[in-house]
């Protein structure tokens, strides 16, 4: 083979040369009659054929009682939705769905307009939802004469026992144009508004798959290109029981009120109940001004939770406090006496009992059982009501508990120092008088007074209410437990413990216990009624129709030697907590023990 010598390969470059410019010419040549001769062509080949994602929407997570009994669940149903960009006449393709599905052109019109400050391009618009499938049917039918138009499969949100939990279950509704700006939520899209539907929004509420398809430049469909499945969101298996839920429900009837259940054990919530309910059903499809107004406008506010919203003055299962920390600190023993005539006086200020006639000479066991104002009186006054104060708040009274639910109330446990700065007064013996009974400033929530009798049930532990007990992921089968978050512990001194446990069953099983009215053949239990005062006893007159009648407290536990169950009830005006909160209570009990299939000796 012949070597190519330098000076042959000197005469080629040349060539070469102009072979590459020439090539390079005509390949800028070929681009600019393709981008600027021919673009405009090649550019609608291109949109004559485009790719459309049509999102599909995952189903909630299910949310489950503690025995796995669904009480929020997702019924499929189809939605007819608009693209408007891809209607090349939108005005037409409006007029033809409106014939086709019975909807007026102007309320179409308005879904588009309503929807358009918030939505991105190409982002579907629902025109009608819920549909039957005779729509479906009719819609798929006309596909072609219908651009832009499409059925979207939709998991509604169902609450299948209506106004039952749903303080605490919360409802579901359209996201709003908040929630778009701070996280880009896609239109449509029904996020958690309320109750645990919001605290737990992120884990109940999925990923959106999509399927993809190929249109023509009229937005007709080509063809299908695939399908990206959704996400489902993770189930939530609560800690309330169905039937504990049912039972305080119907006990409860249709007062205003509150009743909190727990196991004093873990700090997991039984049942959480607040009355007047709503019905959740209303919100996913966005509920209507009439039944806003309505609930807006309802004297009782059924959209306000009671159990951790409403605070008011303990009443008499405060003494509860008062003598526990009477009896802590060494300055009042069990068998001192203090006699009761039926008031106490204070300088030109008299002071009375709730009995009249007076209870006699009682020591601290009898003067808890029979509630006597004067014996807490006296005591409060001896131990002094900082002493009280610090004790209440130690007991988690006047303090948020962390329930997993939002806008939850503090409440008060007053002081001097808060009044002096509040009133402008000083603090009055009068002040730990009426404070020591659980009125005056006080005021403490439903859910903190479970906890706080719950502290007494279990010795001293002081847990944050639980409402998740554990999640599931609907994809892997995964299960996640939530352990019991102990938050703090009060020792108790086992004496005095001994003597306050004692008192509290003697309240619902001695002659003359205010707390008859909680017994009940499956399990002893141990409580403390109360009476809040709605107002003051020279303004009795005041109290018509009930509105002013006095609210009736009653918290306890039982079995009272080893306790399972603690409960706080509440009902507003509803006089005695003996005669009116201990009934509901014993409801409550019996259905806990009945389900549990637990039957203990008196």
């Amino acid at each position: 083979m012949q070597d190519t010598s330098p000076a042959d390969i000197q005469k080629r470059l040349p060539f070469l040369a102009g072979l590459v410019i020439f090539f390079v010419v005509v390949l800028f040549v070929r681009l600019w009659f393709l981008q600027v001769v021919n673009g405009a062509y090649y550019y609608d080949l291109a949109e004559n054929n485009q790719i459309r994602p049509i999102k599909i929407r995952p189903p909630r997570g299910v949310i489950y009682d503690r025995h796995g009994r669904p009480i929020v669940e997702n019924v499929l149903t189809f939605d007819i939705s608009l693209v408007p960009e891809d209607a090349p006449d939108l005005e037409e393709t409006i007029r033809r769905l409106g014939a086709l599905v019975r909807i007026d052109a102007r309320s179409i019109r308005q879904a588009l307009a309503d929807a358009a400050p918030i939505r991105m391009k190409y982002e579907p618009v629902k025109i009608k939802e819920e549909v039957g499938w005779e729509d479906v049917a009719r819609v798929e039918a006309h596909q072609d004469s219908l651009p832009g138009v499409i059925v979207e499969p939709e998991h509604r949100r169902h609450y299948p026992y209506g106004g039952l939990a749903s303080h605490q279950l919360g409802y579901v509704g359209k996201v709003t144009q908040e929630q778009r700006k701070k996280d880009q939520t896609e239109l449509g899209l029904l996020t958690g508004q309320g109750g645990l539907e919001k605290t737990y929004d992120a884990l109940l509420r999925g990923a959106s798959g999509r399927r993809m398809i190929q249109i023509n430049s009229s937005g007709r469909k080509v063809k299908d290109l695939g399908i990206e499945d959704p996400k489902p969101g993770t189930d939530l298996y609560l800690t309330i029981d169905l039937n504990v839920q049912l039972a305080a429900e119907e006990a409860l009837g249709t007062r205003a009120g509150a009743v909190v259940a727990m196991d004093p054990n873990t700090g997991e919530i039984l049942a959480l109940v607040s009355h007047p309910t709503f019905d959740p059903n209303l919100f996913p499809r966005g509920i209507s001004p009439k039944d806003w107004n309505s609930l807006m406008n309802h004297p009782s506010h059924p959209l306000y939770n009671r159990a951790i919203q409403s605070v008011y003055p303990p009443g008499s299962t405060f003494k509860i406090v008062t003598g526990l920390a009477a009896l802590e600190s060494g300055i009042v023993k069990p068998d001192d006496k203090v006699t009761c005539k039926g008031f106490i006086r204070h300088g030109k200020h008299t002071f009375r009992c709730w009995k009249r006639a007076g209870h006699g000479t009682l020591s601290f066991h009898r003067g808890l059982v029979e509630s006597c104002d004067v014996y807490f009186y006296t005591i409060g006054e001896r131990v002094g009501f900082e002493a009280v104060a610090n004790y209440a708040k130690n007991l988690g009274l006047g303090t948020l508990t962390g329930v997993p639910l939002m806008d939850e109330k503090a409440g008060l446990i007053p002081t001097a120092e808060w009044k002096l700065k509040r009133t402008k007064a000083p603090w009055y013996v009068g002040d730990t008088y009426i404070s020591s009974i659980g009125q005056g400033f006080l005021q403490v929530s439903p859910i903190q007074s479970a906890q706080m009798i719950g502290a007494v049930a279990n010795g001293g532990f002081y847990y944050t209410p639980k409402l998740l007990k554990s999640t599931r992921n609907r994809v892997t089968g995964s299960v996640k437990e939530f352990p019991p978050e102990k938050k703090a512990r009060f020792l108790f001194n086992p004496k005095v413990l001994e003597e306050m446990r004692s008192a509290l069953i003697g309240v619902t099983s001695e002659p003359g216990g205010t707390g008859w009215g909680s017994r009940t053949e499956f399990a002893t239990v141990a409580g403390k009624t109360g009476t809040a005062q709605v107002v003051e006893q020279k303004d009795a007159s005041r109290k018509y129709a009930g509105k002013l009648d006095d609210h009736a407290w009653f918290v306890a536990y039982a079995p009272a030697e080893h306790p399972q169950i603690a409960v706080a009830v509440i009902v507003e005006h509803g006089g005695h907590g003996g005669a009116a909160a201990a009934p509901v209570a014993k409801k409550v009990f019996e259905e806990y023990f009945r389900s549990a299939g637990t039957k203990t000796d008196q």
